[in-house]
Order: C-alpha cells, then structure tokens, then sequence
C-alpha cells in the first residue's frame, strides 16, 4: 500500500511549470552572459594584438573560434527550446 501511494505521489509532481520559467529567466541573462564573456574572451587575447612579438592570428583565430562555439550553442539553445514535447 505504502509503495503505490508513494508511486501516485510521484507521478503527481508537476516540473513544466517551474522547469519553464527557469528557461525563461536563463534565455532573458544569456546575452548579458554571453557579452561578458566574449569581453573577458577579448581582453585575455589582447596580448596577441598589442605586444612587440605578439601574434595577431592567433588572437583573431581564438576570437574567431569563440564566436563560432557560442553561435553553436546559440543554435542548440533555440533549437532545443523550439521542439515540442
């Protein structure tokens, strides 16, 4: 008896509601996140770009690799978020 009421109790929980709204709120903070990050991405290449031996393709292709990674979870995100369950 004990182990169908807990059966029952599980099966009652209703998570789209809370699981939404927590994918609303990560969707309205991911561009301030995302800009961050491409900043600080930025900034720690700077070195490549301003020193006497720097390497101006390696910092534009770390750049360039960043922003095609962040496209890409960009793609899945909206991917993922337009499927219909």
């Amino acid at each position: 008896m004990l182990i169908q009421t807990l059966s029952l109790n599980a099966q009652s929980i209703n998570l789209k509601g809370p699981a939404q709204n927590l994918a609303n709120e990560l969707k309205g903070v991911f561009p301030y996140i995302a800009v961050c990050i491409f900043i600080v991405v930025i900034l720690s290449n700077l070195g490549h770009f301003a020193s006497q031996n720097g390497d101006w393709k390696k910092g534009l292709t770390n750049i360039v690799i960043f922003a095609a990674v962040l496209g890409a979870i960009v793609g899945l995100v909206s991917y993922v978020g337009n499927l219909q369950v």
